[in-house]
């Protein structure tokens, strides 16, 4: 994984920064929400500790097309930076108030997730002002890393020290988020070549559009672009599948597999683990057989998340759990490139948060609507249906792809915008 990291490319080096500073805000937050959900169960009730999560995350949501908007209009540079700092402060707000408030807590923790909003849009353009449009595609799948490298990493972290104490744990989930500051203040030192003048920081054309139009840009530029369209409701639609899946994961782990925290843990350690190789996997397609690669990921996601529910041996379950989750990396790796291939530059921003808010919320919509089939259906029947739903869903996709943005796919990735510093 570090050679995928570090492997020499144009932009190589501030992809190895933003990444650093993805992993280091990542483990943040699982030691972060770890201690947090070991502190309200402690003295709550699980009722409790969904309206602290709801707190926590609504309101993220609600701001991240907003995100997206400032993502595309100033120095994402600043915005990024600005988001790190907002949420170390906002950890250590909860740090402070963790044995005192749990609301107060609670408050910091919603006002951490809007933070953390800026986060994703700016580091998607700061990392394509840096790295050449022919290596953007390896630079997204090594970001994509980030995820199953940090579920096991992070929640291995955030549960050994919440046992010892859940306001340490906050503690460090603090200096964490300190930390992951210190890449980005030394890659904004660096030029961006590739940057588009908004993103590099100069100033927006007066006079400039209002704010309600700029927010529904990203909706409306979709109408027009077939590829990118087509990856927004394939997400929906498995933001409606994937919101159960902690749940699913642990109800059959600890119930038709028999185990305990043993068998969730090596489950998760499979995850992580599988992820991480499904982004190397990814790094390594030709931009041609991306498309393909990312239909095909769809469908063996679905068969081998279907298996794991049929399999009646931990050793089995968790082999199929890997073989799912390394469907999953490679479609985590190739799901912002094929998003952004055809997007403009001035709109990026907005449609990935677009992209992000139409997910976070249909997994939302997805925990209420299978927490309620649960009471009326097996563990194993859900499982077995939901994954159908994503083979159904990645063989949709691929027989209703625009052909001609299919074709136009490869030129479209690769094409060279004007740089900044010549503009």
């Amino acid at each position: 994984m570090l050679r995928m990291i570090t492997r020499p490319d144009r932009g190589h080096s501030g992809t190895a920064r933003l990444w650093t500073a993805s992993a280091l805000s990542s483990g943040s937050t699982w030691v972060m929400q770890i201690s947090l959900f070991i502190q309200v169960l402690q003295d709550s009730s699980p009722a409790t500790l969904a309206a602290v999560e709801l707190i926590g995350t609504v309101p993220a949501l609600a701001f991240m097309m907003v995100a997206g908007t400032l993502a595309d209009r100033f120095d994402v540079r600043r915005l990024a930076v600005g988001s790190m700092v907002a949420q170390a402060v906002c950890v250590l707000g909860m740090a402070l108030f963790l044995d005192h408030g749990i609301w107060i807590t609670a408050a910091f923790y919603g006002l951490q997730g809007l933070g953390n909003t800026l986060w994703p849009p700016a580091r998607q353009q700061w990392l394509y002002g840096v790295v050449a449009p022919e290596s953007r595609p390896a630079a997204n799948a090594r970001l994509g890393s980030v995820s199953g490298t940090m579920t096991v990493v992070g929640a291995s972290l955030g549960g050994a020290l919440a046992g010892w104490s859940p306001a340490g744990a906050m503690a460090v989930a603090c200096a964490l988020q300190v930390l992951a500051v210190v890449p980005l203040l030394a890659q904004a030192r660096r030029p961006m070549p590739y940057a588009e003048p908004a993103a590099s920081g100069a100033s927006v054309p007066e006079p400039a559009a209002p704010m309600r139009k700029e927010l529904t840009a990203g909706l409306r530029v979709l109408r027009e672009l077939p590829l990118a369209r087509s990856v927004v409701w394939i997400g929906i639609a498995w933001g409606c599948i994937g919101g159960a899946y902690d749940i699913l994961l642990a109800a059959y782990a600890t119930g038709h597999l028999g185990g305990g925290g043993a068998v969730l843990g090596s489950l998760y350690v499979a995850d992580g683990v599988a992820v991480i190789l499904g982004t190397v996997l990814a790094a390594r397609f030709a931009v041609r057989r991306h498309l393909a690669a990312y239909t095909a990921a769809y469908v063996v996601q679905g068969l081998a998340w279907g298996a794991f529910f049929l399999a009646g041996h931990p050793v089995l379950a968790v082999a199929l759990l890997g073989v799912m989750r390394l469907a999953s990396g490679v479609v985590i790796a190739l799901d912002t490139t094929v998003l952004l291939a055809t997007v403009p530059a001035a709109v990026r921003g907005r449609v990935s948060s677009l992209h992000m808010t139409t997910y976070g919320a249909m997994a939302r919509v997805s925990l209420a609507l299978f927490g309620g089939l649960l009471t009326v259906c097996d563990v194993r029947t859900v499982g077995v249906c939901t994954g159908a739903a994503s083979v159904v869903l990645g063989i949709l996709w691929w027989c209703l792809r625009d052909r001609e943005a299919q074709r136009s796919y490869p030129a479209a990735v690769a094409e060279h915008e004007p740089a900044a510093a010549a503009a």
